[in-house]
Order: C-alpha cells, then structure tokens, then sequence
C-alpha cells in the first residue's frame, strides 16, 4: 500500500511516499481502506519531534489521527459492523496513522458515516469534533449560560461553540479584532481576545488558542472554570484564582456517533480550507503551519 512516511523528526523534507504492506486486523480491530485523512496541528509537533520524550514513534512512522473509509476487513470477536461500511476511525499517535491506504484500528474507535457526508467531511470532524465537545462536558454548562470560546473559529472552537448551541448556552467567540463579524455569525457574540479585560466577566471559558491563553483567564472571574487544551501561561493564574481543567483528547465512539449526527443535520459545520493528495502531504502540513481557517484534508 502507499503511505506517507516519516524517515526522521524534521521538517517536512523528512516525508516520502514508500509501499508498505497492507496491515491485518487483530482480534477486535478492524482493517479500513482509508479515503480521506486529516492534517491536525498536532501532527506537526510529532513530526518535529516535540512530543518525542512522551509519544516516542516508531520511525519510520505514519503520522495521521482522523480517517474516513470502507471497511476491508474484521478481525476475531469483531460485531455490529460489517465489510464495506462506510466508517470515521480515530487513530492513535503510535506511528500507524492514518496517512495511509489501509489502516488497522481497534473497533472501538469507529463509527458509522452517514450517508449525507463525504470522506473528506468525515475525515475532517474526528478530532475537531470530539475535542471541541469534550471541552464544553468537563465544563458542566446549562442552557442560559455564557461561554467565552477563544480560537472561535479554529476547528475545535467552532466545535465547541456549535455544541454550546446546540444545548442551549451562550457562546462568545474570543477572536482577533479583523474577524469579529466573522466570528459574530457563527456565535452571534463576540469580543476581540487580543485585548486583556478590563475586568472579568465569565463564569466559564474554553481555551484553544496558546497565545492569547492568558487573555481568555483574564476574562473569567474568581472560581470560574476553564477547559483547557493549550498550556497555561506562567503568572496567567495567580493563586489559583480560576480552576483550570486541561484536557487530552480521548477516543469516544458513542460520541463520534453523536457529532456525526449532527454534522449530517447541519448543525455542526466544520469548513475543509484545502483538500491535497496523500503524495502532498508536505504541503498540506505547511498549511496547517501557516494558519489555514479550516481542517486540511488528503484525499487518498
């Protein structure tokens, strides 16, 4: 099979496009014949070796977390799916990604694409959706409250913000000063999160974007909450003034179920800015490096 392949931690030089043998599914995996993949920022700081002291890869690796395909095959014990199902698969950063033809996943980690969405859709709301909807869960937020989402219309923050919608909260979109009616559409109330509050006036906030981090804290009151899934700007949280929850992204396929439910109804949408070939997968990291508004996508 063909893959993307990285020789080395580097730059993007360090891709070539190698054959591989096609993986087989073990007992309660699943082999899926990979049509579209996603490029996160996160593949980009396990290609440079960022991550390599708690995410050593096995080089050569694969990098590639999000998928959307058919499945080829079903491994011993595997049930309630069936060859030639259309799938999403959330993979894991071990070196086996889904920058690939084939790729080989456990079953608990796909679910069904509708009939409604493309590959490239489906590849495009793996991690951007159970991310964004994971950090509105470990806030606890009703319906009628205010939410400020800084990085609003980053993939995960317009996940976010459409889920706080969806169960009837408020969200403000914490963007930059130039995208304000763009962000203001989404959310319908926004504020430029590039400037420090003059007093803080959130019970809860999510942050997704590092460089305004201390920002989005300044903004939220004594013993408000912040789900986090950037570090926390040293001197941003004196004495513990806030209770900061920093999240990982974990693999949840009941809720893959749910935001694919929703993407098939409208009401999660989450814009591809550009869609590559496998074979380009170095330029579609550098669009994620220069800021793309929207998910990347290789088409395989």
């Amino acid at each position: 099979m063909k893959a993307a392949l990285l020789k080395s931690y580097g730059d993007v030089d360090q891709f070539e496009i190698a054959d591989l043998p096609a993986p087989k599914p073990g007992p309660g995996e699943v082999l899926i014949k990979i049509e579209a993949s996603a490029v996160n920022p996160f593949d980009l700081i396990l290609r440079q070796g960022l991550m390599a002291q708690y995410i050593p890869l096995p080089l050569p690796a694969v990098l590639g977390g999000d998928a959307a395909g058919t499945i080829s095959a079903l491994g011993e014990g595997v049930t309630g799916f069936a060859v030639g199902e259309r799938v999403v698969a959330d993979f894991a950063a071990n070196g086996k990604g889904a920058h690939a033809e084939y790729g080989v996943v456990p079953s608990t980690s796909i679910a069904r694409l509708p009939a409604a969405l493309g590959f490239e859709q489906g590849a495009s709301l793996v991690k951007a959706g159970l991310t964004g909807r994971q950090t509105v869960e470990a806030l606890g937020v009703k319906a009628g409250e205010r939410v400020l989402v800084s990085g609003g219309l980053g993939t995960v923050g317009r996940s976010a913000i459409q889920y706080l919608k969806q169960i009837g909260a408020q969200p403000v979109a914490g963007v930059r000063p130039e995208r304000l009616n763009e962000g203001r559409g989404l959310a319908g109330e926004t504020l430029d999160i590039t400037v420090a509050a003059a007093s803080p006036s959130f019970d809860y906030a999510i942050s997704t974007a590092g460089p305004v981090a201390g920002n989005l804290i300044g903004h939220v009151r004594d013993g408000g909450t912040v789900a986090s899934i950037v570090p926390v700007p040293e001197g941003a949280n004196t004495a513990g003034r806030v209770i900061v929850r920093e999240l990982y992204h974990r693999t949840d396929a009941a809720m893959l179920d749910a935001i694919l439910a929703s993407a098939a109804s409208g009401e999660l949408v989450i814009p591809i800015s550009y869609t590559f070939t496998l074979d380009q997968i170095g330029l579609a990291q550098n669009a994620v490096a220069a800021g793309a508004p929207g998910k990347v996508v290789l088409k395989h």
